[in-house]
């Protein structure tokens, strides 16, 4: 679907391929032959997001922009795997972003690159054409030729395995696994009598709520998400954000997961229970076990895997795979998370017209 932003409408030039639950919004302008799997999303509210001619966005794929700073830049053939990220930064001509993988703000990556399944690459890293990028954070192992790297392409785009491209450390794909009493379409979704509430909120027409999930006012989420309570409880507390591809699934066993105020969700994260205080920031990309605990101003950074059981200490940055302290949140910090909350607010507010 093609959705609209304020007074943006995306710019796709024919022809194009957009599965069911793929969506792209606002600023968004592509070439000709863009394909997009289903739950991909081009999201571009608060500035550009721009592919060049034959992009591809696998199943869960997301691109966004940093609000009012970065935009989101492709060239030519590029072609992102499933639950691939590529957010405020640029790809140059053929790049491939592998499944799973991150590429994040300001970073730039060379011409027909390969970026390898799980990896991340870290803001405002460039990184020179050519070559083949592993781990976390994103290192050069080897070169790779052009054929071999269409090879790649290729095989991510036809579904197909592929040693350098494809991943089975993924989420479901599909959102048919998280509404186990059907009926499988739309927005909410009752789970053993009870059902979500949402408050003055946001919820995006590509997101799956299932269960006792509570919005409160201004809190928002957004495309392609999965909330599945299963027995247990979801609280989204008020103007706190999902963002997109972000799943979250908790059962009554594994038990509530519970977020404040303010709280940061970032793109293509998966969380199961756990409790999550005032002004928290959950880093993109990251994994984070049941039973974490993120006390207020606590920070999960961006790709880390944080082990069940966690406890984020108030005002520190938990980073790396396994997840370790790492240092305290900076005041600078600190202002720019609260900043992109209330960013949040307003996307949650013009997205439903108020």
């Amino acid at each position: 679907m093609r959705i609209p932003y304020l007074d943006f409408v995306p710019d796709l030039a024919p022809p194009f391929d957009l599965a069911p639950h793929a969506a792209v919004t606002g600023r968004t302008s592509a070439g000709a032959g863009l394909t997009m799997r289903p739950y991909a999303i081009l999201r571009a509210d608060g500035e550009s997001v721009r592919v060049g001619r034959n992009g591809f966005f696998g199943e869960r794929a997301t691109s966004h922009i940093a609000h009012g700073v970065l935009g989101a830049k492709m060239g030519d053939d590029v072609t992102v795997g499933r639950f691939g990220l590529v957010h405020a930064c640029t790809l140059e001509d053929g790049v491939v972003v592998a499944d799973g993988a991150s590429v994040t703000d300001g970073a730039v990556v060379g011409a027909y690159s390969l970026i390898a399944p799980g990896a991340l690459v870290p803001p405002r890293k460039v990184l020179a054409g050519g070559y083949v990028y592993e781990g976390h954070p994103a290192t050069p192992t080897r070169e790779i030729g052009r054929d071999e790297l269409a090879e790649v392409a290729s095989a991510i785009r036809a579904g197909r395995p592929s040693a350098l491209g494809t991943s089975d450390d993924l989420p479901p794909l599909d959102a048919l696994p998280f509404v186990p009493q059907g009926p499988f379409e739309g927005v909410l979704h009752a789970f053993r009598g009870r059902s979500p509430r949402l408050g003055q909120s946001y919820v995006a027409p590509t997101a799956v709520l299932v269960g006792d999930v509570e919005l409160h006012d201004d809190a928002g989420v957004y495309f392609a998400c999965v909330l599945a309570a299963g027995g247990a409880r979801i609280v989204v507390g008020e103007a706190t954000n999902v963002q997109d591809n972000t799943l979250i699934v908790t059962d009554a066993q594994r038990g509530d997961t519970i977020m404040g105020k303010r709280v940061t969700v970032g793109h293509n994260v998966r969380m199961g229970s756990g409790r999550f205080g005032d002004d928290a920031l959950i880093g993109m990309a990251s994994k984070v076990g049941d039973g974490v605990v993120v006390e207020p101003g606590g920070c999960i950074g961006a790709g880390a895997h944080v082990e069940p059981g966690t406890v984020v200490k108030a005002g520190w940055i938990w980073a790396g795979r396994p997840a370790r302290p790492f240092r305290a949140v900076r005041d600078a910090e600190r202002a720019w998370f609260a900043e992109g909350a209330q960013t949040y607010v307003g996307y949650s507010r013009d997205y439903r017209g108020k």
